[in-house]
């Protein structure tokens, strides 16, 4: 039997790929910090948060409390009231988050959607980078480049 090695140490791995988590950028990590230190201040468990919040597991509290995913806009009012965050927090970082994200994925910032596109196809990403967008956020592709693109907008001013 082998040993296995002592936790928290290394690089951690996504489950599914098995490789590295793409560590979250400046304002996707002030969110994570944030969630988790308001958790812990007012004692709750990840179980008992999520319950309150009206998910029916605890994993999405990880994810978020570890930046690999952002809490959907829905989840807002009810994260800052159970955890005593001031309104709008959430959603002010979640935004400078996706344009942080968006600038990163398109190498710049575009000025319209169209260019977002075409942006995005100029990275190499082809046409399939709205539909991967378009699946993250749970929209259609066409509706992810809008989005993408007002989020990079609000983020750069």
């Amino acid at each position: 039997m082998g040993r296995r090695p002592p936790r928290g140490r290394g690089r951690r791995m996504t489950a599914a790929s098995g490789k590295p988590d793409r560590p979250p950028g400046a304002a996707a990590g002030e969110l994570a910090r944030l969630l988790r230190r308001k958790r812990i201040e007012t004692g709750q468990s990840m179980r008992v948060l999520a319950r309150r919040v009206g998910l029916s597991a605890h994993s999405p509290i990880s994810d978020y409390e570890q930046g690999r995913r952002l809490p959907p806009p829905d989840l807002d009012t009810a994260l800052e009231a159970a955890l005593d965050i001031p309104g709008g927090t959430l959603a002010r970082l979640r935004r400078q988050a996706l344009a942080e994200r968006a600038t990163a994925l398109l190498g710049r910032d575009p000025d319209t959607p169209r260019e977002a596109v075409a942006v995005a196809s100029g990275a190499g990403l082809g046409d399939g980078a709205a539909a991967v967008l378009g699946f993250v956020l749970g929209v259609p592709a066409t509706l992810a480049v809008v989005i993408l693109w007002a989020a990079v907008r609000r983020g750069t001013r």
